[in-house]
């Protein structure tokens, strides 16, 4: 079993699986043990490792001899493709539970009395009996699928005969049994994601298909036991059906003690990571001394500095808070990083940007999840309307307003709420264990779906930090409004803006975008300390007369000018003074003119860095600058030239026989940005 496997589906036989990666919680280590058996039902919102748990039981039974385990040709059995039903049908599902539990009852007696041979000489009705004699179907789905084309007259005379005839049987099985059932989630899945669609196209569709056919497995699961204690059923179920039951049953809290919840805590998260760091192998590891921490070795670093609020943050909790805390998350984020050569991932500003591409990954397929409980709500428009990730009480409010304003009268169902109850809009919240005002979101599966139009009452609203990149791209202004004292993340503290800070403001200035090529090397050299006190040293010296200056993560600067030739002479002085630090590190540096968002707070010396368009365009460019030199945009360029100077411009040539670069970040679905770049020489 590779590192970083995101879909426990690539485990298709025992000797594939790798007990390493499984973490232990309590709860999971009770529902592995091999002396208890009254855990069979495991829940979990998608990405949290439901079928993984569940091959897990899987294999303990088959290596231990414990019972005959159906399937018999793989690990679980799974229905493949989608579900959909004729009017007829779809009417007799939809109702309730019932029919489900019937179903699934028949289909796991047919099963298992096939496997047994127990089949022999019994009076059914026709439909029932042509399934028994089929040959071809073995296993509980392979039946369950078929069961699923009988009418509904079909499908209430099976039921008579099992429950008459099938059940009596069951109650006699002698030798243990265990059934392995996942996926049924899956199978159903447009029925909530396509309720929009026409009939004629996809055939009647029902959300409460969806509930009802994992709800009635829970069902003949739990009754089962208390037919045949040597038959047994393990099946994995969505927890947003799960939380059906008590609208169903009044056996809710009955069925409720023969499940697990997966709930991972943050420091279990960080075991599951480190145990997959573990399966890597030495070379990938950015540093490779002893008893080193495995993230620290991975990684190159523990810490990472936030660029905006300067604070110094723990590395793999910077990842965690890009992440929705599952385990799939942390895949998905470990394998974008293992990708990275070492010295690559080494480069903190690498590892930070390429941890918001993942981020923005498992958003998209998050909001892609979520979108059938979203109903008609236009998310996208909702997104292009938000002025930035922290939103006090009154911009909420507005937002309603505005909301309810298009739809002609008053609608509780709103994004924001529908945002809040999937997890991605948090809120701040008073610890009364810690005695301070924290960030609470909430995780995937703690809230309902049903929209309710209830948002928690609170001074500041936060956006979950995986959406910052999905936002920024369809609202730029979006990103330039970032909060300079909190860091937005599961659990931070809170800490309440200055009321003396001004609204950013937009002027049009000259900046200047540099790194330092090449940093991961020093830092595995050991010499990064030395040229990080040169660059923060170097800029202090020359930034003088700058708007705003800053330079970032240890190998970056960014400075904002008003005099075009003073910032190029900036930059040269720059390139000259790093290049004598240990090492001999060149700076690469972007100019370009445009538009800056500043923003001037009491007591600091110069207006900080909020975003704009012109740091963009800066730092697309900058990748593409050769180390040590100095090149300008059109832009730029211009500006240039109405001031007397006798710096000089050479056009670069893009690839190929281009006359111009394509700057668009790589990996993105943005359009193509081409421009013209100068290499400037004094």
């Amino acid at each position: 079993m590779r590192a970083w496997t995101v879909d426990a589906d690539d485990i298709h036989v025992a000797e594939d699986f790798d007990e390493s990666l499984l973490h232990r919680t309590p709860e999971i280590d009770s529902f592995l043990s091999p002396d208890r058996d009254d855990k069979f039902i495991v829940i979990g919102t998608k990405g949290f490792g439901k079928t993984l748990l569940l091959k897990a039981k899987r294999i303990l039974y088959q290596q231990d001899r414990r019972a005959v385990c159906l399937p018999t040709g793989s690990l679980l059995d799974k229905p493949i493709g989608d579900k959909i039903f004729g009017r007829e049908a779809l009417a007799f599902f939809a109702t309730s539970p019932l029919p489900w539990s019937k179903l699934w009852l028949t289909a796991i007696a047919v099963a298992a009395l096939k496997h047994l041979g127990q089949t022999g000489g019994l009076k059914v009705g026709p439909k029932l009996a042509a399934l028994i004699a089929d040959g071809h179907l073995r296993t509980v789905v392979d039946h369950f699928v078929r069961l699923l084309d009988f009418n509904p007259s079909e499908l209430q005379r099976s039921a008579t005969d099992t429950d008459g005839r099938l059940v009596p049987l069951l109650r006699a099985v002698a030798s243990p049994v265990a059934i392995f059932i996942d996926g049924v989630d899956e199978y159903f899945n447009k029925h909530i994601e396509g309720v929009k669609a026409s009939p004629s196209v996809t055939g009647q569709l029902s959300p409460n298909v969806w509930y009802f056919a994992q709800l009635g497995l829970v069902e003949v699961a739990y009754q089962l036991r208390r037919i045949n204690h040597h038959l047994k059923v393990f099946a994995a179920v969505r927890k947003e059906a799960y939380s059906r039951l008590p609208q169903t049953t009044v056996m809710a809290q009955q069925y409720r003690g023969s499940a697990i919840d997966i709930i991972y805590s943050t420091e279990s998260l960080r075991e599951i990571f480190v145990n997959n760091i573990r399966l890597e192998k030495s070379e990938r590891m950015v540093r490779s001394e002893r008893r080193m921490d495995p993230i620290e070795a991975f990684l190159g670093r523990s810490k990472v500095v936030h660029t905006y609020t300067r604070e110094e943050e723990d590395a793999f909790e910077y990842v965690c808070r890009h992440t929705l805390l599952r385990p799939r998350d942390l895949m998905t984020v470990g394998e974008r990083l293992s990708a990275l050569r070492p010295e690559e991932r080494g480069q903190e500003h690498r590892f930070k940007e390429v941890v918001n591409q993942a981020a923005a990954e498992i958003a998209y397929e998050y909001l892609a999840e979520i979108a059938p409980y979203l109903g008609d709500l236009d998310l996208e428009r909702f997104l292009r309307r938000l002025p930035g990730h922290v939103l006090t009480r009154g911009e909420v409010e507005g937002l309603f307003e505005e909301h309810n304003g298009e739809q002609g009268g008053f609608e509780e169902r709103h994004v924001l709420c529908a945002l809040y109850r999937v997890g991605l809009l948090g809120y701040v919240h008073h610890d009364w264990v810690r005695g301070e005002w924290v960030q609470r979101f909430l995780r995937p599966g703690e809230g309902t779906l049903a929209p309710d139009g209830v948002l928690p009452r609170a001074s500041d609203y936060f956006v979950h930090p995986a959406l910052s990149d999905v936002i920024g791209r369809i609202n730029p202004p979006y990103l330039a409004r970032i909060e300079r004292v909190t860091i937005v993340g599961y659990g931070r503290p809170w800490r309440e803006p200055s009321s003396a800070a001004s609204v950013p403001t937009v002027r049009t200035l000259c900046v200047l975008k540099g790194d330092i090529h090449g940093f991961g090397s020093l830092m595995r050299a050991g010499t990064d300390g030395p040229v990080r006190k040169a660059l923060e040293d170097a800029v202090k010296r020359n930034a003088q007369g700058a708007v705003c200056a800053e330079a970032g993560g240890g190998d970056s600067v960014l400075i904002a000018h008003e005099d075009p030739a003073a910032l190029a002479q900036t930059a040269r002085h720059l390139i000259d003074e790093i290049y004598g630090a240990p090492g001999q590190p060149r700076l690469r540096v972007a100019l370009h003119y445009g538009q800056v968002h500043v923003r001037q707070r009491v007591g600091d010396r110069l207006p900080s860095i909020g975003g704009g368009e012109a740091i963009l365009l800066a730092t697309r460019v900058e990748p593409h600058v050769d180390p040590g030199q100095i090149w300008a945009t059109e832009e730029f360029r211009q500006q240039l030239f109405q001031r007397p100077s006798l710096w000089r411009t050479t056009p670069m040539p893009g690839p190929g026989d281009s006359d111009c670069f394509n700057i668009r970040k790589e990996g993105g679905v943005e359009p193509d940005l081409w421009v013209r770049l100068y290499r400037l020489e004094f």
